[in-house]
């Protein structure tokens, strides 16, 4: 069960502001969105999440960022994470560290802001939980992952899949204007999305292959997605339910994304650094990590 919380539950921007691409006004969303399949170009990110475990609230993050593509989609992404616990949450973690030391830094980093990177078959993370065991000459965990994985963990769904879009507005319960509605199973989308099967990796079963995902989906004047909402939620025990909502809004499309990896000799395989890690603190989630040297990162 934990690794479908950590897959669901479970990075700063190169954007550089251009034009709106240019075309004609296509009745069909999916069409729309292939037409924006333009090396150098991509979209804007902003994003924020909830979860609820039970009837608390535990913690939100909010992501910021771009995603680049080329003819076949998303070609990279680049953003921030920033967690944020609820004071309730801290309190009782901060109490946990007062009576054992050894795990004091690690809540401060669950609050750090953090840096993705994902291009090619490669995802970059900046810091860690494990950061105190990098070698000193280099700032990047790089572990397996797609070009798009740097802009999801938080959201499910990826309306940049032309596959995934089309099955959504074709299983639509309500429209209104622009507005969209409908919902889709764990299963469902495993079985559609390559994006949402690398989140969770393992193919859902019995009760969690059931979990709903209801959506709210919102496109511009272009026929373009602007907006993407959704909630679900899963039993955890008998007596708690976790819940999640995220909102990502998607502006000025056609800007102009260059998303590149990190140098290589800036880079730790995350595989070796695991090599040299007898003892990890916790279980590693690529979406808590801390912050470069210059940026402080902590929000609280």
């Amino acid at each position: 069960m934990r690794r479908w919380i950590a897959g669901a539950v479970a990075v700063s921007a190169l954007a550089v502001a251009g034009p709106a691409f240019a075309q004609a006004k296509p009745a069909d969303p999916v069409a729309a969105l292939k037409k924006q399949f333009v090396a150098g170009q991509g979209v804007k990110l902003t994003e924020h999440t909830s979860i609820t475990v039970g009837r608390e609230s535990y913690t939100r993050a909010d992501r910021q960022g771009v995603i680049g593509f080329d003819a076949k989609g998303i070609a990279g992404a680049e953003n921030t994470r920033t967690p944020i616990l609820t004071k309730k949450e801290r309190a009782r973690l901060e109490k946990m560290a007062a009576k054992d030391p050894s795990i004091s830094d690690s809540v401060d980093l669950l609050t750090e802001r953090i840096y993705l990177v994902s291009a090619g078959k490669r995802l970059y993370v900046n810091g860690g939980l494990y950061g105190t065991l990098m070698p000193e000459n280099k700032t990047w965990i790089g572990m397996n992952g797609s070009p798009s994985s740097a802009a999801y963990g938080d959201q499910l769904i990826n309306v940049f899949e032309p596959a995934t879009l089309k099955y959504l507005l074709s299983k639509t319960k309500t429209v209104s204007g622009a507005q969209y509605r409908g919902s889709v199973t764990f299963a469902e989308l495993y079985k559609l999305s390559p994006t949402f099967r690398e989140q969770i990796a393992t193919k859902p079963t019995g009760k969690p292959a059931k979990t709903v995902i209801s959506w709210r989906l919102t496109l511009d004047a272009q026929k373009l997605v602007k907006r993407l909402a959704i909630s679900w939620s899963m039993k955890v025990t008998k007596k708690v339910t976790l819940s999640a909502s995220t909102e990502s809004r998607y502006t000025e499309w056609g800007t102009a994304v260059n998303v590149t990896a990190p140098p290589a000799d800036q880079v730790v395989d995350f595989k070796e650094l695991m090599k040299k890690a007898p003892e990890p603190p916790a279980a590693i989630d690529r979406n808590y990590v801390s912050v470069p040297p210059d940026d402080e990162g902590n929000t609280e």
